[in-house]
Parts: C-alpha cells; sequence; structure tokens
C-alpha cells in the first residue's frame, strides 16, 4: 500500500517469512498494533535530487510503515508519527533519534574527504566551538545537565526539533542548522556592473566570465533546489559589489520575465565565423519582439546603459536572489560541508566548458591583435576548439544519463541504494520482535 503526502513517499505493508526464512513482503494488517523498532538510511543524491531519506517504524505484528523523501522532510514527518504513540513515546523519540544520528549517509559515487568531518551530530559541538561556549556554560544557559550535553556533543544522543529550536535560540543561529548542514554550490562565473574587464579579450560591463577560483557559497534553504547556480558580482563602487546572484539553470524564455533581473546567453560570431555564447547579467526588456539588456547598476555611465540591443537570444533566466554572503553565514562551519561526486563533476565540466571558450578567445584575439590573420592557423585553432567543446559535451551528457538513470527511475528503484541497508535492519528489527 503506498500513498503520496506532500513530497513523501508513504508505503505502508507487513514483514513475514517465506518457507526457506527469507522476509517477504505482505499486505498492511488492519488493527491497532503498537510500534516497537525503527530502521533509518540515509543517501545524498546529486544536484538534481539533494539529499534523501528512508524511516522505516516497525509494529509488533509486523507492519512496516516506511517514509521516503528529502531528509529534512522524512524525519520531521517519523517525528510526528512518534508523538502519536500512546506508550512510551519520549523514549522511543530518543530511540528514533539515536538511529537517525547513527546513520552514515550513502552517496553513489565517494565524497571529499573533507565531507566526512560534518556528521549531523557534531553541528552543535562546531557551533559552539564558534561561538566561544564550552558545554559547562551551555548546559547552564538552556537548563541541561553537563552530562546531557556531553552527551550529544558525542553523538550518543540525538538533537530533537524542539531542543533544536530551544539551542537555536540560545545561540542565535537556525535551528535548522543544528540538524543539518548548510546547502552549498559554486560559483561559476564573475561580473564587473560599472568596468571592463581586461581578461583575453575585454570584457564589457554586464558580461560574465569564468576563472579557475575555487569559490563557495551558502545558498539560503528557501531557494536551495537542485538546479541552482550562483554568479558573484565583483565591481568596486557598486551597490551590487560582493553579491551573490542566485538563479536555475532552467531556460526560462516561456516565462513573465520583462522588466526583471536575469541571466541571458546570447548567441554571437566569432572571429571565424563560429557560433559563441556570451552570458551577461542585466535587466531584460522585451520592446516588440526586440531583446534588449538593460545595465542594472544605477551608477553606470549613460553610454553603458544598454549592454545589449536587439540581440539573438539563446537562453534566459530570472534572477531568483542576490544575497551578501555575509548575510547567510553563521556559526555552523558550512564549508566542510561538500557536493557529492556527480554534483562536483557536472558543475566542474560546465565551468571548463566557459573556461574553454575563453581560451579559444584568447589565441584568436592574438592572432587577430598581431595582424597574422593566417586562415590556415585559425582554422587549426578552431579545429581544436571544437573538438575539446565536443568531447566536454560527451562528458555532460555522459553525467546527465548517470543522473537520469540513478534518480529519475520509478519510485520503487529509488529505494535502491538503500534497500540492501534497510532489509538488514528489518531483518534484524523482526527476529527482535518476533
Amino acid at each position: 500500500m503506498e500513498q503520496k503526502l506532500k513530497n513523501l513517499s508513504i508505503s505502508k505493508y507487513s514483514l513475514d517469512k517465506d518457507k526457506d526464512g527469507k522476509v517477504i513482503k505482505k499486505d498492511w494488517q488492519q488493527g491497532a498494533s503498537e510500534m516497537t523498532g525503527v530502521a533509518v538510511a540515509k543517501y545524498v543524491g546529486s544536484l538534481l535530487v539533494g539529499e534523501m531519506a528512508v524511516v522505516g517504524l516497525l509494529y509488533k505484528n509486523g507492519n512496516m510503515y516506511e517514509i521516503y523523501g528529502p531528509r529534512e522532510d522524512v524525519m520531521f514527518h517519523a517525528v510526528e508519527k512518534i508523538k502519536g504513540k500512546k506508550r512510551g513515546a519520549e523514549a522511543f523519540h530518543q530511540k528514533f533519534m539515536d538511529e537517525w544520528n547513527k546513520a552514515v549517509p550513502y552517496t553513489p559515487g565517494s565524497f571529499k574527504k573533507e565531507a566526512t568531518k560534518l556528521s549531523e551530530n557534531k553541528l552543535l559541538n562546531a557551533t559552539l566551538k564558534a561561538k566561544g561556549i564550552n558545554a559547562p556554560k551551555f548546559a547552564e544557559a538552556v537548563g541541561r545537565t553537563k552530562q546531557s550535553i556531553y552527551g550529544q556533543l558525542s553523538g550518543e544522543k540525538g538533537i530533537s526539533r524542539d531542543t533544536a529550536i530551544k539551542y537555536g535560540n540560545a545561540l542565535n543561529v537556525d535551528p535548522v542548522d543544528l540538524l543539518f548542514p548548510k546547502k552549498t554550490c559554486s560559483i561559476w562565473g564573475y561580473v564587473n556592473t560599472l568596468d571592463v574587464v581586461d581578461l583575453e579579450e575585454p570584457y564589457s560591463p554586464g558580461r560574465i566570465y569564468s576563472s579557475t577560483k575555487e569559490e563557495t557559497v551558502v545558498v539560503p534553504r528557501d531557494i536551495s533546489t537542485a538546479n541552482i547556480r550562483a554568479i558573484k558580482i565583483h565591481s568596486h563602487g557598486s551597490m551590487y559589489h560582493n553579491q551573490i546572484i542566485f538563479y536555475y539553470k532552467d531556460n526560462a524564455a516561456e516565462l513573465d520575465i520583462n522588466n526583471k533581473l536575469c541571466i541571458v546567453g546570447a548567441k554571437v560570431r566569432g572571429f571565424m565565423d563560429e557560433e559563441l555564447t556570451y552570458y551577461y547579467f542585466g535587466l531584460y526588456e522585451n520592446i516588440r519582439g526586440k531583446h534588449n539588456l538593460l545595465n542594472a547598476d544605477p551608477y553606470c555611465d549613460d553610454k553603458e546603459k544598454y549592454i545589449l540591443t536587439n540581440f539573438n537570444l539563446e537562453f534566459i533566466s530570472p534572477v531568483i536572489s542576490t544575497v551578501d554572503p555575509k548575510a547567510v553565514k553563521d556559526a555552523t562551519v558550512f564549508s566542510q560541508h561538500m557536493p557529492t561526486e556527480l554534483t562536483i563533476s557536472q558543475e566542474k565540466h560546465e565551468k571548463e566548458m566557459m573556461m574553454l571558450q575563453q581560451e579559444y578567445e584568447l589565441k584568436i584575439a592574438k592572432l587577430h591583435k598581431e595582424k597574422k590573420e593566417d586562415l590556415e592557423q585559425g582554422k587549426k585553432v578552431l579545429e581544436e576548439y571544437n573538438k575539446a567543446q565536443e568531447e566536454l559535451n560527451k562528458q555532460i551528457e555522459k553525467i546527465s544519463r548517470e543522473i537520469e538513470l540513478q534518480y529519475y527511475a520509478k519510485p520503487k528503484d529509488k529505494l535502491s541504494y538503500v534497500d540492501r541497508a534497510l532489509n538488514l535492519t528489518k531483518e534484524a528489527l523482526r527476529k527482535k520482535s518476533a
């Protein structure tokens, strides 16, 4: 029996053994029964899926109530379900939190080493260290015993939602950050809204350029989704200086985007008549079917008011938010929470694509500047560029296929990563309750 609850999948069935002793699923048994055990499994999905979890609540009669979905939602739903327990709800709640904190997230790749340093039961520890507060002092401030706080800092005891809210108020941090690591993404590009940036060629105000610099930023949870992207404004004297621009990596040309801040991709012709895509940040306007992009910075010169006029629009996505990175930093050691292997690989190849175009433009610009427009040499450079671009496209397509195969399978297949862990846990619970 399966049902949908908001963005959660709820499965209700009964566990039993066949004649060979193998655990099998049967129909849910009607009637009241006591909740006796809990199984928890977590895994970290890709950029498209995010952090997921499965919780199985086992009843004395063999029934299993299984919750699958985004990690935070699964935990909160399980807590609400446990609260309805008639006897021993508080003790069972603590048992659940202990199992929740012990569950090590599984990923279909391998984490960077830093990712393993920040398990969920260490977030309180990191926050207290950042605030310069020791355990005894914090215990006194929140009305708890030192032993209780030390148990939570070591991971022996879980932190419930209500406790996180209480601790968050005392520490002046978001309670969610005491339960879950920060959401982060890489900054793939930079833009200057006032001045020309001289790289391999002049980048006019508003045009986005890539950099070999590796920079990660915290994504506010209310806008964090699978396809979030970020650029940074580096423009001294601008009201936007050091602001992070968030947008979604979806072509939103069909949406109402007129007179809104947007990231746009425009098709241009290069020196060898090849097609290139330049990306810009600005205020988009559509007048009688003509695409224009205005400089959003009020301090720009009048001659730089229009970044693009009547351009060939290839990509456009509205800006979701402009954020001062300092505003989303707190005591959580967010820099230790890294994306998964697939996320890193996909973002890396996307950035490499931009760097490849800039490298190609540099070679062509040198030929043009030195007035040695040797067509044969230019064709060779173009062939190298096209070959490298084709290889990168293959890599990105390969990663996309992997993501689709792993995360867009039928609902029953989504659990394949945690089935083994769950089955082992269910078997142990079944033996215990038998």
